[in-house]
């Protein structure tokens, strides 16, 4: 009796343990499970009370979860795009450079063999551009213009407006190291004249016209200088922008300094134009000889300079997503064209020979001193 006792209540505490494990597993969370039944109460497969709080419990991880989806997708997705979005470029012409903007990177291409290949690439995010500056609105900070020059600043002040230049004793060399010369240069560009808007038509030629920078005078009185026709600059009256001076008695005056020497035109021209008295706007020789590290630190978005040399050469000018700036030499050329050399954001070279452009265009002017100057003599 004692032994069936004994094993009835065996029996029955092994039914008891059975049905605690049984309760133990079916009250476990089911993540996977959870959030299946939330999706089945979110198509309202399910009413009661109890379900309607396991879905409130499981939207936590259904969010979660959801989220960790999308962001995965995201993921996905970007990679597709990345992938999708590299184009085929067409055959292109060699040679040929081209700026494409893409994933952050602004990348500077040439054409070689029919396709193109990245030279060099900048961050998007860490260009000061005159884009930035004309779509913010802002003034750029102009405190490291002439950052980076050992040697030293003199000043000059125009007596005709009382404006105030930074020169200096420039130390030049011509293209083949050949030649050393030293000659006095304004490394600021002139800023002379009265603004007129850029909308501006009828122009008066008794008076020296300028324009600033996105019609702006910050940008004339804060080292960007003036932009002057090619006339104006020269001091010329307007019609010359538009006439081969050799056509027009009040353009012919420049004429007289071509050079005898056939081939060399203008290039060791001095003329005065809208400079001070005992200055000259830069010829093309003087150009020549600037082969040096001669463009700013600042502004330029791509092969920024380290102005060594002193002249502080600053982009003035933008062109879709290049920006670059163009001085006046004195050089008058067929019809409405003459010269400017050219400084590019791109190209670490300028095109110190001059390139022709019409003479109805706005560029900047510096200007040279006449005295201790070996190139200003014929």
């Amino acid at each position: 009796m004692k032994i069936l006792k004994s094993a009835v209540a065996l029996s029955i505490l092994l039914a008891l343990l059975a049905a605690c494990g049984d309760e133990s597993s079916s009250s476990a969370l089911d993540p996977i499970g959870e959030i299946s039944s939330s999706r089945n109460d979110d198509n309202g497969s399910a009413s009661s009370s109890s379900q309607k709080d396991s879905k409130k419990s499981s939207s936590s991880v259904s969010e979660k979860n959801s989220s960790s989806s999308v962001s995965g997708k995201n993921s996905s997705s970007s990679a597709v795009e990345s992938s999708s979005s590299i184009e085929i470029d067409p055959i292109c012409v060699e040679g040929d450079t081209s700026i494409k903007d893409g994933y952050g990177l602004r990348r500077y291409r040439t054409c070689r063999n029919g396709r193109w290949e990245t030279d060099s690439s900048a961050r998007l995010d860490s260009l000061d551009s005159l884009a930035a500056i004309e779509k913010n609105k802002e003034h750029p900070n102009m405190d490291s213009l002439f950052a980076g020059y050992n040697g030293e600043y003199l000043e000059f002040e125009d007596p005709r407006d009382g404006r105030k230049y930074k020169y200096i004793k420039f130390e030049g060399h011509s293209e083949d190291f050949d030649a050393f010369e030293t000659f006095y240069v304004m490394a600021e560009n002139l800023n002379y004249g009265k603004m007129v808007p850029s909308s501006t038509t009828k122009f008066d030629d008794n008076v020296t016209e300028k324009l600033c920078y996105v019609d702006d005078e910050w940008f004339c009185d804060n080292h960007f200088g003036g932009l002057y026709t090619w006339a104006e600059a020269m001091n010329l009256p307007k019609v010359c922008d538009s006439v081969a001076v050799d056509s027009n008695d009040a353009c012919k005056a420049i004429t007289k300094e071509r050079s005898s020497i056939p081939g060399e035109g203008y290039l060791n021209a001095i003329w005065q134009g809208i400079c001070p008295d005992g200055w000259h706007i830069m010829n093309q020789r003087e150009w020549k000889y600037a082969n040096g590290d001669i463009r700013s630190k600042i502004l330029w978005e791509e092969n920024a300079g380290r102005n060594s040399d002193g002249l502080a050469i600053i982009p003035t000018a933008r062109l879709q997503t290049d920006v670059y700036t163009a001085l006046w030499m004195p050089s008058a050329l067929e019809s409405n064209v003459a010269k400017a050399v050219y400084f590019y954001s791109t190209s670490n070279n300028a095109d110190l020979s001059g390139k022709e452009i019409t003479r109805r265009t706005f560029r900047s002017v510096r200007c040279v001193m006449d005295e201790d100057n070996p190139l200003a003599k014929n």
